[in-house]
């Protein structure tokens, strides 16, 4: 069936229940048309007009034999049977106009469907179901005058559960904080399983984790194997680090929820993975991640977020070969990847390197170093970042100074942060670093006028630091 555009399908295919102003057909004629539409036959057009004619005063038949013929996108039969209705009642059946409403709807043209349904309004002005779907399609052209309908009901039908219909249309409109306006005027008890769902999501969308855990659980009360809400209850739990109850949720969802009732998707096993990764049981974790990347992408972009996930959860086992291969995995995937992401992966070579000794410290080292030079190539912008950690790596590659790696980098640095017009922390923080290496550089070298030079930088930057006044006055003396 063609998507609908301006129509939830459960709220479409509800009609009216209107008494017929005459009575000529029978109810089996309703269910002969369903078998019709079913068949085809050659003669179906002629067979329809027959229905017409059957039920020519019947409009309760009418409308319902033009709902069937709706449902099967037979369009211009069924506004034949509305045709006939409104003839009858001289244009005062509101189910035909609501009808109508929903033809329009369902070829997705909102103008004529609102139309309609303004009919059905002025025809029976106290009957929700016409304001309920004016409202639904009229929030797409203007979501405050939606809502202004559905006062006009509370105004005619003060019984009627107007607040949480006003919370239905501004979730359908994305408008998350007004549809919480209009939840909480709802009691709790009076809550239906749609209302749970869609006020807890728009606390979700809101980031109100605790609230919208809050709601749903209130309706899990109510249903504990709804799907839905135990996919929200999981989703806020892990927003709010408690990592057991979502994994509780997890379990209920995947193992104890009517299969038929949801569709198990890839976010599903990306949320359960996140629980098991934050109750520090990374395999699990890793083996959800992975089960997500198998199934068909929802997301394009979601497959760079679950190899963060298996790399992350790698990291955590301190398996750094296998963490470092799934983030240049994410870094594939990631088609925005941004300068931090990218430095990532510098900063994972650099973790593995702390881990190792000798050679393969060394070589892990190595690539920790190229990974911010590409950095640097990539994003130029990110230059002082990548020429400080370049700087520390290769410090420590040549830590008795001998080879002056890291001297390039830092006096490259230190050039940089000079010209900035204001100097910050950060800019502090780098520049002790860059005139620390370069003293003890220059000390190792014999240069104790380069190393007094430096170390009056480093004093300028911590003018009360007695052990750097110590070493200025020392050098001081070896400099003259």
């Amino acid at each position: 069936m063609k998507a609908i555009k301006y129509l939830v399908m459960s709220a479409l295919l509800m009609g009216f229940s209107t008494a017929a102003v005459a009575q000529d057909g029978t109810a089996a004629d309703i269910d002969a048309v369903k078998n019709l539409v079913k068949a085809k036959p050659a003669d179906y057009a002629k067979q329809i007009k027959n229905y017409v004619k059957a039920n020519k005063k019947n409009n309760e038949n009418l409308v319902a034999i033009g709902r069937v013929l709706m449902e099967a996108e037979d369009y211009d039969n069924a506004r034949q049977f509305c045709t006939q209705a409104l003839a009858n009642s001289k244009n005062t059946y509101a189910p035909a106009y609501v009808l109508l409403g929903d033809i329009a709807a369902m070829k997705e043209d909102g103008g004529e469907a609102a139309i309609n349904y303004e009919q059905a309004i002025y025809a029976d002005p106290k009957a929700p179901e016409a304001y309920r779907k004016y409202a639904t399609v009229y929030r797409k052209i203007d979501p405050e005058g939606a809502v202004q309908k559905l006062e006009d009901l509370r105004r005619v039908r003060p019984d009627y559960p107007v607040d949480a219909l006003i919370g239905h249309i501004n979730y359908l409109s994305l408008r998350y904080g007004k549809a919480n306006e209009a939840y909480s005027k709802v009691p709790v008890d009076q809550l239906k399983r749609m209302d749970f769902i869609e006020y807890a999501m728009s606390n979700y969308h809101g980031r109100q984790y605790d609230k919208a855990l809050e709601i749903v659980k209130a309706g899990l009360a109510k249903e504990p194997l709804n799907g839905t809400m135990n996919r929200i209850a999981m989703m806020c739990s892990n927003e709010t680090k408690q990592f057991p109850e979502a994994l509780k949720y997890a379990e209920t969802l995947f193992t104890k929820v009517d299969k038929d009732s949801i569709t198990i998707n890839d976010i599903d096993y990306q949320n359960y993975g996140k629980a098991y990764f934050g109750n520090n049981q990374f395999q699990e974790a890793i083996d959800k991640f992975k089960a997500a990347l198998a199934l068909p992408a929802e997301d394009k972009s979601l497959h760079a977020d679950l190899y963060k996930g298996i790399s992350d959860s790698y990291k955590g086992m301190k398996d750094f070969p296998n963490a470092i291969e799934s983030y240049k995995q994410f870094l594939e995937a990631k088609a925005d990847a941004d300068a931090t992401d990218y430095a990532g992966l510098g900063i994972l070579n650099n973790s593995h390197a702390r881990a190792l000794q000798g050679e393969e410290k060394m070589a892990a080292f190595a690539r920790a170093d190229e990974a911010y030079a590409n950095l640097i190539a990539k994003f130029p912008d990110a230059e002082e970042y990548g020429l400080w950690q370049r700087g520390r790596i290769n410090a420590q590659m040549d830590a008795d100074l001998s080879k002056g790696q890291a001297k390039p980098y830092f006096e490259r640095l230190a050039e940089l942060v000079k010209a900035h017009e204001t100097i910050d922390d950060t800019d502090k923080g780098r520049l002790f670093d860059a005139y620390s290496y370069l003293m003890r550089y220059y000390v190792k070298n014999k240069d104790s006028k380069a190393a007094y030079e430096n170390a009056l930088k480093l004093q300028e930057l911590q003018p009360d630091d007695a052990e750097i006044k110590k070493v200025v006055e020392a050098l001081e003396k070896a400099a003259n």
